[in-house]
């Protein structure tokens, strides 16, 4: 079998979005005659082996440093590990005292070892012959078109969200050295893959003339039916609480602000207590939306897992009885698809969600969900209100089952084909 290489600073244990798709993709990646070769961050002790596999094991995971000791973190620390982001303890003082976390110092140490790490397989495997690398973080992506020119493989670039975060519109002027690499890479020629219809059609306004349409093949979200937490539940035990799995992502402080008092409102008004709902949160605005409910009415409802990997987070979502994802007015939350409501779509869980519009607001529409826009307060108390209506008439309801097969990993993987036949493979 020929061997794919993968490059990227996202894998489990980690929990980032990018985390999910490029393991759902290794462990998949036989269906289509390729075997995984993975090259990937650090491990953190003691959660190694917290996920399980799907039907097929990545039996071959190159981890370019040491095992982290999370055992002394905290569980903000913890949470922001996990998500890829900057651990307050583990940054020097003087980054601590004035909050500048700019100098991604990780993403420097991953790519000299993982520069060392890609040299040394190619040697010990040719058979090694694609090249799959997944970005932002940019690092892989740069150290796939160097390694792809420099042995003639066959590359990939799988780009989950934009690579200059500000997302400036179309023709804007100005740059950054986020929007100078973003280019550099959309620029390059070699055939892409992204999660979205909206971060395509992005991409193709901004490089109107440059970049060509068919290079971008859209790739989506999918969920591995195959995973032990998709297996057929047990009968669940009546309960007066409704339980509500929530994936909050990074937010304004005015999102957080109305998502609380929209809650509260609802609460308070239609007289529900802790013993009638329960909301398990995670996800990496998690930390924040608990800090400023910590005064609130809500906080004895809120049951929030800052330290859990991806299969605990799937195990949530197992447990609930409805889906819900927080995410803020960015303009990255617009063209993105949190992978871990793809995953609750497969399980054939209702779905709600505070977004902005977007490609996420639209899959839960599609779904048949309910959703109400990022920051407004009487909407998301009124989304609630409704969906607390449904769930006690048992009326919620799962998608519909050619929407929840559209995005099983098995259409999914085989949609990876099209971006690897554009370019010729040995």
């Amino acid at each position: 079998m020929r061997k794919a290489l993968f490059l990227t600073r996202n894998f489990p244990p980690l929990v980032t979005g990018g985390a999910s798709r490029a393991w759902k993709f290794a462990s998949n990646l036989a269906m289509i005659g390729w075997e995984p070769v993975v090259v990937a961050p650090p491990a953190v002790a003691a959660m190694a082996a917290a996920l399980p596999s799907g039907s097929n094991r990545v039996d071959e995971v190159h981890r370019t440093g040491p095992e982290i000791d999370a055992s002394k973190l905290d569980v903000n620390d913890t949470n922001a590990l996990l998500h890829g982001q900057p651990v307050v303890s583990f940054l020097p003082f003087t980054a601590r005292i004035s909050g500048l976390f700019r100098d991604d110092s990780d993403g420097a140490a991953w790519e000299k070892s993982a520069a060392v790490l890609v040299e040394k397989l190619l040697s010990e495997q040719p058979d090694i012959d694609m090249l799959y690398a997944q970005g932002p973080p940019v690092e892989p992506l740069m150290l796939a078109l160097e390694t792809a020119k420099k042995h003639h493989l066959t590359v990939v670039l799988d780009i989950t969200a934009p690579l200059d975060p500000a997302m400036p519109e179309p023709g804007a002027s100005g740059s950054s050295s986020a929007a100078e690499v973003e280019a550099r890479v959309l620029l390059s020629g070699v055939p892409m893959i992204t999660p979205t219809r909206v971060l395509k059609e992005y991409f193709l306004k901004k490089y109107i003339g440059r970049l060509d349409h068919g290079s971008m093949t859209i790739v989506t979200p999918s969920f591995d039916d195959s995973h032990p937490a998709y297996r057929k539940p047990v009968a669940k035990a009546s309960v007066a609480a409704m339980r509500i799995a929530l994936l909050a992502d990074e937010l304004p402080k005015a999102d957080i602000k109305a998502f609380i008092a929209g809650l509260e409102v609802w609460v308070k008004s239609d007289g529900i207590g802790p013993g009638d709902l329960e909301l398990t949160l995670f996800g990496s605005g998690v930390s924040e939306v608990v800090r400023h409910a910590a005064k609130s009415p809500l906080k004895p409802m809120l049951a929030p897992d800052m330290a859990g990997g991806i299969g605990d987070q799937l195990e949530h979502c197992r447990k609930a009885d409805l889906f819900c994802v927080l995410l803020g007015r960015t303009p990255a939350s617009a063209s993105t698809v949190p992978d871990r409501l793809v995953d609750a779509l497969g399980m054939g869980l209702p779905l709600c969600a505070v977004l902005p519009e977007g490609a996420a607001a639209r899959l839960v529409t599609e779904a048949g969900g309910m959703t109400a826009p990022a920051g407004d307060a009487n909407a998301i108390t009124g989304l609630f209100r409704e969906i607390a209506s449904a769930w006690r008439t048992r009326a919620l309801s799962g998608a519909p089952e050619e929407i929840r097969q559209r995005y099983s990993i098995t259409s999914v993987i085989h949609e990876l084909t099209r971006a690897i036949a554009a370019q010729h493979v040995r």
